[in-house]
């Protein structure tokens, strides 16, 4: 099950990259020089930036995501092994946009990680407290879709 939830998500992750470029009909310089005609002298500078964002959207868009697969798994089977190693999924994804987090949005960070980080303590622990998983979860995800809108 885990193997097939790994193949759907890396499938999920591979649509959304493909799908991401798709609808963007304007040429980037173009789009740039409306919004902002000062900064066309250096059309480059802000691009990182905004890569940044995009990168952070996409990641913590993937950290829900685990976080749902987790909760289905304990609603359904709660097989330890699996609530294992959905945590380490879960604490992988987020390792990849942790630091950009922390850098562009210290609050937040500090936020999130009240709950994400016991949320993966727990579902590591030999003896599951799964109401325990269930409140994490919940409040991990909350926090981090106001995180979304705030950074939209």
């Amino acid at each position: 099950m885990l193997n097939g939830f790994r193949v759907i998500t890396y499938g999920v992750v591979l649509g959304v990259i493909l799908l991401s470029g798709c609808n963007n009909s304007e040429k980037p310089d173009e789009v740039q020089q409306e919004k902002s005609p000062v900064m066309n002298e250096n059309p480059d500078a802000n691009t990182g930036e905004t890569k940044n964002e995009e990168l952070i959207k996409k990641g913590v868009g993937d950290v829900i995501q685990s976080i749902k697969g987790l909760e289905t798994e304990i609603s359904t089977e709660a097989d330890t092994k699996k609530i294992q190693e959905m945590g380490k999924e879960i604490s992988s994804v987020w390792d990849s946009i942790e630091k950009q987090v922390e850098n562009e949005y210290p609050n937040w960070y500090e936020r999130i990680e009240k709950n994400l980080y016991p949320l993966i303590g727990e579902s590591g622990n030999p003896e599951k407290d799964l109401e325990k998983i269930k409140r994490l979860s919940v409040a991990t995800k909350k926090d981090l879709q106001l995180f979304l809108e705030e950074v939209n």
